[in-house]
């Protein structure tokens, strides 16, 4: 595919990966490099010029490199990438729901994380709410993206508390006036929200909380076309038993 960004992120002998017993042996697809896409979504996804990182990758190349793989990632937009693993150009994509139109064309893993949605508060404030609607019947105010959809309960509550709901056009502004004490609190996804925290240099004045208004698997999404269900079997075993090991979390607990 010509006028790409491409970066080979992990070789399997160059990290010196052995096979695990976790997962069977299995023939590596595309000659022993498989292609994932990349879009700049954090801290799931890094793209910042020719240098493509974060935790997908990271996670990806720790289990294919015990595989014996290695893994290729290509910047490309969704649209595109969704098509590239329909038509068997792109072997991985992440993270993803599971949904009966994508398993017509996909091979899903076992779940990879599950993306929770959190209340963020200020420090102090993390075990105040045992819920969304304690939040609001206590007379918080919250702070949310205009138009975004949020899981949870959060739809039926936003039409009971209409005047205690901010709107704004970011997470960085909901972040901002967090911090500064004009709203009490916002939602958002742990580990995207946990990554513009850091960035705004906010993690003194805004944490997670333990409220936590929906959770949903994500998977690794490989080409029904390109990899064979075999090997995305032993993917998910050799990515359970990290799991097990305390490895996968020593890989991820950075980004939350």
């Amino acid at each position: 595919m010509p006028n790409m960004k491409r970066a080979v992120l992990i070789g399997a002998s160059a990290l010196c990966f052995t096979m695990s017993s976790a997962a069977y042996a299995v023939e590596c697809p595309r000659g022993g490099t498989l292609i994932a896409g990349a879009s700049d979504y954090r801290p799931y996804q890094k793209v910042e010029g020719d240098t493509i990182t974060g935790m997908d990758f990271e996670v990806l190349g720790a289990v294919l490199g015990k595989m014996g793989c290695s893994l290729e990632v290509q910047s490309l937009p969704w649209a595109r990438h969704l098509k590239g693993v329909e038509d068997g150009s792109v072997d991985i994509a992440s993270p993803v729901s599971k949904t009966a139109e994508r398993e017509a064309f996909a091979t899903f893993s076992e779940p990879y994380v599950d993306a929770q949605e959190v209340l963020f508060v200020t420090p102090g404030s993390e075990t105040s709410y045992p819920s969304l609607s304690a939040f609001f019947e206590s007379g918080g105010k919250l702070g949310v993206i205009r138009e975004y959809a949020y899981g949870g309960d959060f739809a039926s509550l936003q039409e009971n508390y209409p005047d205690q709901i901010d709107d704004t056009d970011s997470l960085e502004s909901n972040l901002k006036k967090l911090a500064a004490g004009r709203i009490d609190a916002t939602l958002g996804e742990t580990y995207v929200v946990s990554e513009e925290i850091k960035r705004l240099g906010l993690s003194d004045k805004v944490v997670a909380s333990e409220t936590v208004i929906s959770s949903d698997a994500t998977y690794f999404m490989f080409s029904s076309t390109s990899v064979p269900e075999d090997f995305v079997a032993a993917f998910s075993a050799e990515m359970q038993a990290m799991k097990e090991s305390g490895e996968f979390d020593s890989l991820t607990s950075k980004y939350r």
